[in-house]
């Protein structure tokens, strides 16, 4: 390789390392499932209550996060959120939480509640959830005609 070429790998080696500096991961969003237990009238993702579409492994998103995301970052220092259509639906949701948990990972999800239970939220809380966001779009009557689901109010809250 020639000087020069040198030159211009050293240079964008040392542009990626400021930038990485200057705008370090902080929070990683995981779509885990485009399953959904409501039909939010907003809503602009392709979800349905189906496996059409079958969910990302949690081995494969692990592997991921050891190989592409935990050499550069602090694990400490980057919030995993899993969001979804409806994470709740993963029967795997605790494994993988608790697997980012180990790796130093803290973690969180955004939720529409509607499949909360305290024996549901003990168990994440137990594989090592830090962040939980549950939607609410309104009063009852206007968060239920929105998420199109007569519980969803009294479920979220």
């Amino acid at each position: 390789m020639n000087l020069r070429k040198r030159i211009i790998f050293e240079l964008e080696r040392l542009r990626r390392k400021n930038l990485q500096q200057l705008h370090p991961l902080q929070q990683l969003f995981w779509e885990s499932t485009l399953r959904c237990n409501v039909h939010c009238l907003h809503c602009g993702s392709d979800c349905s209550s189906s496996e059409v579409t079958p969910d990302m492994p949690a081995e494969d998103f692990l592997r991921v996060i050891d190989q592409s995301v935990t050499p550069h970052v602090d694990p400490h220092k980057v919030l995993i959120i899993i969001s979804g259509g409806e994470p709740l639906m993963r029967k795997d949701l605790e494994l993988c939480g608790l697997e980012l948990y180990r790796r130093g990972f803290p973690w969180g999800m955004v939720s529409n509640g509607l499949f909360m239970t305290p024996e549901r939220f003990n168990s994440l809380m137990d594989s090592g959830l830090r962040s939980l966001t549950i939607s609410l779009d309104g009063f009852e009557e206007d968060h239920n005609w929105m998420r199109g689901n007569p519980k969803s109010f009294t479920n979220a809250v």
